[in-house]
């Protein structure tokens, strides 16, 4: 699966980005494995697999079966002799850096080529940052997660950040935090990918646009629904997305795309805004009103198991 260019770097569990290319992303992915060291091996080969197992069944349940992730994990490879570093900010810097791992894998039977996405576990490399993606190239310096999989081969397919923030106001957003948003694994969540990313990813259908002031039905993005799975509502600012999750809280979720920032090949990044209510809490429960900026008062008029009744006015 051919993809653009990207570059982005986990910092703890955090990520910093220079943007490129979302795509649709479907059917089988094919995900290699590397495991490269001078000699420390911190961690089994079946403690990977086992991640990658869990990984894999993530986006199935995320894509509603419609991605497969196929991953090969190699054996521990002797593929350098000291601390390999942790290259610079350039594609051409970190390709330096894994390319002995690549050649390690290659003797070792393993063409990189031939796969989707191909992730670098370096066990010596002592970084600030515990992943890097560029490309369908995943660099690791820290033993894989599963939060730091999906995140990473999140950033593989195209998508951005899932950022946060306080409010939003005339002046604009009240701070911005790069991965604040603890419902996505886009930021600092491990349950599902929001409306957003999978209509970015095609795993469900463009979601409606509203320009109408009256009530709506809304089924959670984290079940297959023929129902709409978010609201978008367009203001001069950028585009709201509002989505009803039912679990762990039965709630709606507002997020900010902003059309004001310059445009680039990689899925813009949706702000969540944290603070609705006097509550101070990511989510309207049911009752409850928030009012977007310069357009429709939102209401929670219904919630119940996985559907959501929503009044616009």
């Amino acid at each position: 699966m051919p993809r653009a260019p990207l570059l982005a770097v986990a910092v703890l569990l955090a990520t910093l980005i220079v943007q490129s290319a979302g795509a649709v992303v479907k059917g089988d992915e094919r995900v290699l494995v590397v495991l490269a060291t001078s000699g420390p091996r911190p961690y089994t080969v079946a403690d990977v697999e086992q991640t990658a197992a869990q990984a894999g069944n993530f986006f199935s349940a995320a894509s509603f079966g419609q991605v497969q992730l196929r991953v090969d994990v190699t054996p521990w490879l002797a593929a350098f002799n000291g601390n390999p570093g942790c290259g610079g900010s350039t594609n051409r810097s970190l390709e330096s850096v894994v390319a002995p791992a690549r050649v390690a894998a290659d003797q070792a039977g393993f063409d990189a080529s031939r796969y989707d996405d191909v992730i670098y576990t370096i066990a010596d490399s002592h970084c600030g940052f515990h992943g890097v993606t560029w490309g369908h190239e995943v660099m690791l310096t820290r033993q894989p997660n599963l939060q730091l999989v999906v995140h990473e081969l999140g950033h593989a397919f195209g998508l951005g950040h899932a950022q946060a923030s306080d409010c939003i106001t005339a002046a604009g957003l009240c701070g911005l935090e790069e991965t604040g948003d603890p419902f996505s694994p886009m930021g600092s969540g491990e349950v599902d990918f929001s409306a957003y990313e999978k209509v970015t990813l095609g795993w469900i259908r463009p979601q409606p646009h509203v320009t109408a002031a009256k009530r709506y039905v809304l089924a959670t993005p984290t079940s297959a629904s023929k129902l709409a799975q978010a609201l978008i509502v367009d203001t001069a600012a950028g585009a709201w997305w509002i989505e009803f999750r039912s679990r762990p809280f039965r709630g709606l979720l507002f997020r900010f795309v902003d059309n004001s920032v310059v445009p680039s090949p990689f899925a813009q990044s949706a702000v969540l805004i944290r603070k609705l209510t006097k509550a101070k809490r990511p989510w309207l429960e049911q009752g409850e009103s928030y009012r977007i900026p310069g357009s429709f008062r939102v209401t929670l008029t219904k919630a119940t198991g996985g559907r959501a009744e929503v009044r616009l006015r």
